[in-house]
This record gives C-alpha cells, structure tokens and sequence, in this order.
C-alpha cells in the first residue's frame, strides 16, 4: 500500500493523512462536479443550524402531510436504550438545510432516543476541513461524501465497511441502486458510503437560440455529427458573443472518458485506473474531432467562461451544455430562456455518458455506529429520498425507486422523464475516483491548456499526458 496511507497503530497518521489531502485538486474536483457553484452559507442556513426550522421554499404543513404519508424502513439495528447524539456532516447550501432540519424533525420523533447534531460547511471548504480533522482523529459520526473524495479517505481507514449492516437490514434492497451510483464508494469487496445521488450528464440546450438558429431540438436520433454541426451553426460573433457548446473534453476532467471517448471507441485510462491510454490513435481521433469546436470558436475560451456568469449556458450565452443532472434547480431559478435536457448523442460505435454523485459513510472510530446507521438507512431509503431530493425538485436521487416521485412532480426538469433510462442503459460509472486522480488531473491540466491554445498539437498533447500520468496512475495499484 502507498506509504501516504499507511495507518499507525493508534489510529490515524496526522502528518500522512494530510500529505495525502494535499494531493487533492480543486480543479480536477469542480471539473468533475460539473463546475458547479456552491452558494455560502447565508442567515437562513445559519438560523437552521441553530435549529430552528425556517419556511422559504419548504412549508411546514406540507413537509409534514408528506412524512406523514411514506413508508419509513424498519431497522434491522436494535434502538439505543438511552439517549444518544450523532453528528452528521453536511455540504448542502443554506436554502436546503431547511429540509435536512425537517428530515431530522421527524426522525427523532420516530426514534426519540437518537438526537442529531449538525455540522454543515460550504461546499468548497468541506474537503479542507475534514482532511485536517481526520488528521487530528476528531470526525462526525457520519459523513457526505463526494465520489471523488472517498477514496483518499477509506484506504486511510476513516470510514466503516457497511456491509454487515446491508446484511442485516432484510429491505435495503441495494438492486435498487441505480447501475452506476455506487462503485466510487466501493473498495475490496465492501461498501463504505451509501450514495445518496446519482446522476447523468446529459444534453442541455437552449430552446430560444435553437428556434433562432433554426436549429431542431434534439431527439434520440442525434448522432455527435448532429450536435458537432448544430453547435457551428448556433455559433454567433460580435458583441453578442455566443457559442456552440458551453465546454469540451479535457484529459483534466475526471469524467472525460464516458462521453467523450467512448462513443469513438477509445479510452481516457485502463479499467482499473493505473495507466493512461489516452495516446491510442483512436483516441487522439476523438480528441481531435472536438478539437475543431475549439478551432472554429465554438467552444469558450477558460479566460471566455470565466467572465460569463454564471456560467455560459446558465448566461444564454451557449447553445448546448454537457451538464449534470444536478445542475436542474438552478437553472430553472435563475436561467432567463426555454431550455430542456436530452441524451447526450451516440457517437460512431455507442451511445454513453457519465454518471456521479455523493454518497453518506459511517467514521469507523464513530461510537454511535449503530445510531448512525438507522438513520443512515432512513435517509437514504426509498421514503428518505422522496422526502429529500424528488419532492424538493432536486432530482438524481440514487434509487431507482424514487424517481418516479421526481418525473411524477411539477418541479421535475423538462426532459427529466430521460434521465432514468439513461442511467440504466448509457451510463458509465467509469470515471476516476481512485486516490490518485486529483495529482493526475493536476499533471494534465497545463499540458491541455498548451493545446487548447494552439501551442501543442492535439497528438503531441495526449502524448505528454500519458507520459506525465503513467507513473501517477500507477500508484492507485499500490
């Protein structure tokens, strides 16, 4: 095993455990979050905390009715005999902690011996604190996290193996997870977090500047061709800048391989994540064909982005967008046009696209696993996820089982009755989420700006990245 994480007989190695945390990558993390932005904690997220239950976009009354109405599991774990707290970590913005408050309401009024206690820290400063807090050996009972974060955090020991309490509990059901939601979570035959989400990248588009442009909107039939030429053509300059696709492929995306390569047949890294193959003729292809988006100004500039807020489809400045389904809440808030959401188009050999998403872990030095657990089991039940992310129009809840409660509601996303069907047949859980991905992504970041700028040829580039990441990969084997 790597050094950076071997443990010491006390628990865990403060000095290694925050080596290996400095490795992880702030751009590689967005990139693969599909750069989206997490809002601070305003008042409203702050009056939550101190537990009181604020309205806003979730009344009370309804709340209620609902929770009233599910179907709660019963645990399998027998209830504490006395009172008991646990501390659940949180990275939700500060609107929707008003429905975590609601959730834990109930909850404790079904197991009122188990009292909660909630830690919720901003989204990008969550990795950062609890890096250094496992470092210090103080956690939560229980955990968010993101896919591509775990990793780090179970080869250091920091979180419980899961499945003798899956075992146990006779209705988890874990075929009801959808196909990719829960390898990143995944190590030497144990689960370590229960995903809580999952979702797609699909293919948003503007309805306005398809209409402008003349343009069809998408169907099932769209090939990459289609979309490579709908993209040219909704390309408009001037003062009024707009451009075909928000983004393209990058060898610094953690989620590059399943929409961009695979449809061409080729491959960003071997299965098991030790070797760039990103070099192959076939993929060099690939790279190239998106490549001429960029040549033609089709596809921002990173400096071009940066300055369209909040992000270039989210400004209307964009005809199409590969965009995770969990990006649907804001823009039906904030976007100022029609937009809807497609397959992402099958390319010459097939049609495929990523999957991510989070997930909720037990810390294995937690004393309360048993508390932990139950309420684990609840949040991320088919009950659980109807209350939490269909019924609130969040969408991309983990179980397959709950998203007929999301399509079936009139917060759903217009296009959102494909999402489901796209996790079952297209989706790739394929992306990096071994420990070594945010040194990789970093090492790929400034070769694939040289490219992106003209100064590197495409074949050249890919070179100089499979070089630059063999000997990272090759850790995750380690």
């Amino acid at each position: 095993m790597n050094s950076a994480f071997e443990r010491e007989p006390d628990g865990w190695s403060r000095r290694k455990f925050l080596a290996a945390g400095a490795g992880f990558s702030a751009a590689g993390l967005l990139a693969a979050c599909g750069q989206q932005n997490r809002k601070a904690q305003t008042q409203a997220g702050q009056d939550a905390q101190a537990g009181q239950v604020v309205n806003g976009n979730y009344p009370e009354d309804a709340a209620k009715k609902l929770n009233d109405t599910l179907k709660w599991p019963k645990t399998a774990v027998p209830e504490p005999s006395s009172p008991v707290e646990i501390t659940v970590a949180h990275a939700w913005e500060a609107a929707f902690l008003t429905r975590q408050r609601q959730f834990d309401k109930y909850f404790t009024e079904r197991h009122p011996n188990i009292k909660i206690r909630i830690e919720n820290t901003v989204w990008g400063d969550y990795r950062t604190k609890y890096v250094t807090s496992a470092a210090g050996g103080k956690l939560p009972d229980l955990m968010y996290m993101h896919f591509s974060w775990i990793q780090v955090f179970i080869r250091q020991g920091v979180f419980h193996g899961l499945q003798d309490y899956i075992g146990k509990q006779s209705d988890f059901n874990f075929a009801d997870f959808t196909k990719p939601s829960t390898a990143p979570f995944t190590a030497n035959g144990q689960l370590y977090g229960v995903p809580y989400d999952c979702g797609p990248l699909m293919l948003f588009y503007n309805k306005d500047l398809l209409a402008k442009s003349g343009i069809e909107e998408p169907t099932d039939a769209w090939t990459m061709d289609k979309l490579k030429q709908a993209a040219l053509k909704v390309t408009q300059d001037g003062g009024g800048k707009v451009w075909g696709l928000a983004g393209g492929p990058s060898p610094a995306n953690a989620d590059l391989a399943p929409p961009w390569l695979f449809p061409f047949g080729a491959r960003f890294v071997n299965e098991d994540q030790t070797q760039c193959v990103i070099n192959d003729p076939v993929a060099v292809k690939a790279m190239e064909y998106w490549q001429e988006l960029r040549d033609a100004k089709a596809i921002p500039t990173a400096a071009q982005a940066a300055n369209v807020l909040p992000d270039p489809f989210g400004a209307g400045r964009a005809g199409f967008m590969l965009g995770g389904t969990w990006a649907t809440p804001s823009l039906q808030a904030q976007a100022k046009f029609k937009w809807a959401m497609a397959k992402w188009p099958s390319g010459p050999v097939k049609r495929s696209t990523a999957a991510e998403g989070s997930a909720y872990a037990i810390t294995e030095k937690s004393e309360k696993k048993d508390a932990a657990w139950i309420y684990l089991n609840e949040y991320i039940s088919e009950a659980g996820q109807n209350f939490m992310w269909a019924s609130t129009g969040r969408g991309s809840p983990s179980r397959s089982s709950a998203w007929k409660y999301y399509t079936g509601s009139e917060l759903a996303a217009p296009g959102a009755d494909q999402i489901l069907p796209v996790l079952d047949k297209y989706a790739s859980g394929e992306i990096l989420y071994l420990p070594q991905t945010s040194k990789a992504m970093d090492a790929a970041s400034p070769i694939w700006d040289r490219v992106v700028a003209g100064k590197t040829s495409v074949a050249d580039g890919l070179n100089q990245v499979t070089n630059a990441l063999n000997p990272i990969l090759a850790q995750n084997a380690q």
